[in-house]
């Protein structure tokens, strides 16, 4: 996760991996330090950056999927409290089938 300040947005990154027989959903996350978090697609059309919101992202069984900066990532909008390098943030993915993951994100440059 990137440094922002309070009342700001920041971008969680990570790769989900699943090592199981069936593809997993992703399809919501919810984050403590955030009034609001949501899925995005970084695109370029012509020369212009924009985001598209996801409703979910599909993790194929045996593989994986990478949230990273100009790709899928989080969105972690109206922070609650400033965060800094070394400040570690709890994020918990909500995933189908009924399961929900629990991450640990540190937040640095």
């Amino acid at each position: 996760m990137r440094p922002a300040e309070q009342g700001a947005s920041s971008a969680v990154y990570f790769t989900m991996r699943n090592a199981g027989a069936e593809p997993l959903v992703i399809y919501g996350i919810e984050i403590d330090v955030a009034g609001d978090a949501s899925i995005h697609q970084s695109m370029d059309h012509n020369g212009m950056a924009s985001m598209v919101k996801q409703d979910s992202v599909i993790v194929p069984s045996n593989g994986s999927v990478t949230f990273a900066e100009r790709g899928l990532h989080i969105m972690a909008g109206n922070l609650h409290t400033a965060l800094r390098v070394g400040d570690t943030v709890v994020a918990r993915l909500l995933i189908r089938p009924a399961r929900v993951d629990t991450l640990h994100v540190p937040v640095r440059e």
